[in-house]
């Protein structure tokens, strides 16, 4: 009797584990649903803008109940902190870390390139209109939008370059002022056209804009005195 009475008991335990493991969706399809989210909510934002959107809509078209959506972002702040930091993991992913098996050139035309690519891309000159459009009365957007791409960005290049000329492969005083003169030359015409909402006139094409980084990284070294021996 009471080995039976242990069986039984090692039958319900399995039992449960097994309803548990099946009501649990897997992790693919979880991550799926994160990114449809994601997606919804980016629709959403550039359609209506940040103040015009709700998190009703959102679940909506995504197919979610409010209840899931506040549990994964308690506020609508929140969801398009979201959506701002998977685009820019998206152009950090694309860049890796900085000098791993490139001269410094080669590093700042690659980083470039990339970061051209992203600002033109369609829905990052959405982003970028919803931000400013909507700042002012809401100022989180700005510190969340900088905070996530420009700033760290700004931060990732100044690092870079403080490395280099402590290695001696470049003299260029303060990083923080270099850096803002390198993305001056880089994306400062592209970038006020994305936010007028015009298309891009220079660097159209993924060639382009290569081409451009180039002309931008080589105008930069010169002026910041590269030396001959540029170590990776």
């Amino acid at each position: 009797m009471l080995d039976f009475m242990k069986r039984q008991a090692t039958r319900n335990t399995m039992l449960k584990k097994r309803k548990s493991v099946r009501g649990r969706p897997p992790t693919e399809e979880v991550a799926a649903r994160a990114e449809r989210l994601l997606d919804v909510a980016t629709e959403v934002f550039l359609e209506q803008g940040f103040k015009g959107a709700s998190m009703s809509e959102i679940a909506r078209r995504a197919g979610a109940s409010k209840q899931t959506l506040y549990a994964r972002y308690p506020s609508k702040a929140a969801l398009f902190a979201a959506l701002v930091e998977r685009k820019a993991s998206h152009l950090f992913e694309a860049i890796g870390p900085l000098g791993e098996g490139r001269s410094l050139r080669d590093t700042l035309v690659h980083c470039g390139s990339s970061l051209l690519d992203l600002i033109l891309s369609e829905d990052a000159r959405g982003v970028h209109r919803v931000v400013i459009a909507e700042c002012v009365e809401f100022p989180e957007l700005g510190e969340i939008f900088w905070e996530r791409c420009p700033g760290r960005t700004r931060a990732m290049l100044a690092d870079y370059l403080r490395a280099q000329q402590k290695l001696g492969n470049i003299q260029l005083g303060d990083p923080e002022q270099a850096v803002e003169v390198f993305l001056g030359l880089l994306v400062s015409g592209a970038t006020l056209r994305a936010w007028l909402g015009l298309p891009p006139t220079f660097a159209k094409t993924p060639a382009q804009r290569k081409a451009w980084a180039n002309f931008a990284v080589d105008t930069f070294l010169a002026a910041m005195q590269v030396r001959q021996s540029s170590a990776v």
